[in-house]
């Protein structure tokens, strides 16, 4: 493995996830992305495959399983023209739900995304189409979860919307953009050039909770057989900087859904001490909140779920692990934030692992 200097490898890192953030990847829309995946780690000599929904990178070593969603949020155009929020869009016309967003959702919407430019693309090519500025977002009369956009020519309905804002380095030192989840694979991309052992398996969907059955179908279907041994990486939100600019090290016991592998988190454990890195605990960082919460009498927060829970329940434990996430701020927006402190430890953590 070569090494660098922290401050090598974060370059590297930035680099390469504002790369990422060039290809679209709006849920539901992902097939530009995951092509250029396969494109980028195939140019590194890696074995790659491109499976319906995922693309499967073979690291020519043993190693854990890596798996890392590739979808981002934006919005499709319906057959009225009208821009609809994604995530309530692909579930409701591809899968059949019906998916209705709350007047509060909505309004969150307004906070995030007003004054963001965006760009519609091609689904198949990701080729840029026209370009437009969202103006705010509203909840019509059908409960739809409309974006409003100005500057935008008429399009075709299916044509997904993408977000068009890059990575931005503030004075004040944080790393702010749409991070979830493309610097998670820009980290996983910079470490298997730099000696990362296993497998990556990059999902689409994980915005609608799709990414779970998409993995399992393939696991069956593949040599994998029974794994205990997944690292699940991922951003994972707070409600402040701290965590961030802590440069800790987000791992789990368990989630909403599921215990995970305790072997494998305790091995992420030691690859995290072994990186320096202070460790938080999500599921008890959660609990020791709540606990707080419930003296006040505030409501409880939930104990979240993430990829590898769904993973875990849905195949009744056959597949499981642990997980290795980067602490962030502002989640799903296109300010989304951390430290370069934090992701260098996250870097770290994977290498020594």
């Amino acid at each position: 493995m070569t090494a660098l200097t922290d401050q090598d490898l974060l370059a590297r890192i930035l680099a390469k996830t504002c790369e990422y953030l060039d290809f679209p990847a709006v849920v539901g829309h992902e097939t530009p992305f995951l092509d250029h995946l396969a494109r980028d780690f195939t140019a590194l000599g890696f074995k790659t495959e491109r499976p319906k929904n995922l693309c499967v990178v073979d690291l020519g070593k043993p190693g854990p399983v890596y798996v890392a969603h590739a979808d981002r949020h934006g919005a499709v155009i319906d057959d009225d023209g009208a821009a609809v929020y994604a995530a309530h869009a692909v579930k409701n016309d591809k899968y059949g739900e019906d998916t209705k967003p709350s007047a509060n959702f909505v309004a969150s919407l307004n906070t995030r995304h007003a004054g963001e430019e965006v760009f519609a693309y091609d689904r198949i090519s990701g080729g840029r189409i026209a370009y437009g500025e969202i103006t705010g977002a509203e909840l019509d009369d059908n409960g739809r979860a409309l974006i409003k956009l100005k500057d935008m020519p008429t399009l075709p309905a299916g044509t997904p919307i993408a977000f068009a804002r890059s990575l931005e380095r503030s004075k004040s030192g944080f790393i702010a953009g749409q991070l979830d989840n493309p610097v998670t694979l820009a980290t996983l991309r910079i470490a298997a050039e730099l000696g990362l052992g296993g497998k990556i398996i990059f999902t689409a969907e994980e915005e609608i909770g799709r990414s779970a059955s998409h993995f399992l179908q393939w696991a069956d279907s593949s040599d994998l057989g029974d794994a205990a041994d997944l690292v699940v990486c991922d951003t994972s939100p707070f409600d402040d900087a701290a965590a961030a600019l802590a440069g800790a090290v987000i791992l789990r016991r368990r989630d909403a859904t599921a215990s995970f592998n305790a072997d494998q988190v305790s091995r992420l454990e030691k690859a995290a001490s072994a990186a320096r890195a202070p460790i938080i605990f999500k599921d008890s960082f959660i609990e020791r909140e709540n606990d707080g919460r419930t003296k006040r009498g505030d409501v409880p927060k939930s104990m979240g779920m993430t990829e590898l829970g769904q993973i875990t329940a849905q195949s009744k434990g056959r597949y499981t692990g642990a997980t290795l996430q980067l602490p962030s701020f502002d989640y799903h927006t296109n300010r989304e934030s951390t430290t370069p402190r934090a992701l260098i430890a996250c870097a770290r953590s994977l290498l020594a692992l």
